[in-house]
């Protein structure tokens, strides 16, 4: 059967994931048709691609159909994820095709991989993780389920970041860190201390500045 891929978002996010699965569809061929979904949207098309509602979507492909989270809040796209795993739907990781994964290193479902990053080996990478373009991912780092990682970060070795964290725009995290679960670190942040759960920090070094109580970045 047919494969389509139904992006879960079309803001601006999941426009750049349908650039990276065009160029992914380009060389492999993965599937037959690329749609969105998303349940606010009015609009029938953006970006020339179909939009439907995720339960449009359903019924319309079935099992041919597949998806990535197309949103780059860490809330949103858990709770996307979890809808859309427990209905039992096909979670695909886009890894660009520039990028290499070693052997040793190990990836989730529904990960999206942009251009210009670097993963080193024994690396683990949690499911649905969104990494940026240019991102370094040094050796033994623990990324756990549903962080994002902005474009230009770069995590030295033996890092543990907890689920649903984001990091900003090029932050950089020192070696043997670990960072808590639904923590915000800021762009250009430096961090050189472990960092508790739900905490923002920003600055460089990386200070605490607040709870993230309300689990939002943007």
């Amino acid at each position: 059967m047919e494969k389509v891929m139904g992006i879960y978002g079309a803001g601006g996010h999941g426009r750049e994931m349908l650039e990276l699965a065009q160029l992914i569809n380009q060389k492999e061929k993965r599937w037959s048709e690329i749609v969105f979904i998303d349940d606010m949207k009015t609009e029938p098309y953006v970006n020339g691609k179909r939009v439907y509602t995720y339960q449009n979507a359903k019924d319309r492909f079935k099992t041919a159909l597949e998806i990535i989270m197309g949103t780059g809040e860490p809330e949103t796209r858990r709770k996307l994820f979890e809808k859309v795993k427990a209905d039992g739907m096909a979670l695909p990781a886009l890894v660009h095709p520039d990028v290499y994964i070693p052997e040793s290193s190990r990836i989730g479902q529904g990960v999206v991989i942009q251009m210009g990053s670097f993963i080193s080996c024994n690396v683990e990478i949690g499911d649905y993780v969104l990494i940026q373009p240019n991102v370094s991912v040094c050796h033994d780092d623990i990324i756990e389920e549903g962080c994002v990682i902005s474009g230009f970060c770069n995590i030295a070795g033996a890092v543990r970041i907890g689920k649903y964290t984001y990091l900003g725009l090029s932050a950089s995290v020192r070696q043997r860190i670990s960072i808590g679960e639904n923590s915000i670190v800021g762009m250009g942040a430096v961090v050189v201390g472990n960092v508790e759960d739900e905490m923002v920090v920003m600055g460089n070094p990386a200070k605490a500045v607040r709870r993230n109580k309300d689990r939002k970045v943007f």
